[in-house]
């Protein structure tokens, strides 16, 4: 079941970036957070990597260039989010969203 999850949300993400001409490349979210040492790249404090979407620390991918505003789904555009932190941000770049924060 998790498996099949993952591939949807993977399968998704590149057509997304597909459809606005972006650029897509094969990554999950075990290897990001491992990259990013498991810390939330807007936040700073560890994601709870046993947690599920829609607990609020739960691990999401952030892209960091949107994809709606032209960014790629590629390894160099994403970085782990919590999933509240994530959602705080929404459609907007990380510069913006330090801004309005």
């Amino acid at each position: 079941m998790e498996r099949q999850r993952l591939y949807w949300q993977a399968k998704n993400r590149r057509r997304r970036a597909a459809k606005r001409g972006g650029v897509s490349e094969p990554y999950t979210l075990a290897q990001i957070a491992e990259r990013d040492r498991g810390l939330c790249r807007l936040c700073g404090k560890p994601a709870a990597m046993d947690e599920r979407v829609p607990h609020p620390k739960a691990p999401t991918i952030d892209h960091v260039v949107p994809v709606s505003e032209g960014g790629d789904d590629t390894r160099a555009n994403v970085q782990l989010a919590h999933f509240v932190c994530n959602s705080a941000k929404g459609p907007r770049g990380s510069q913006q969203l330090a801004l309005i924060g």
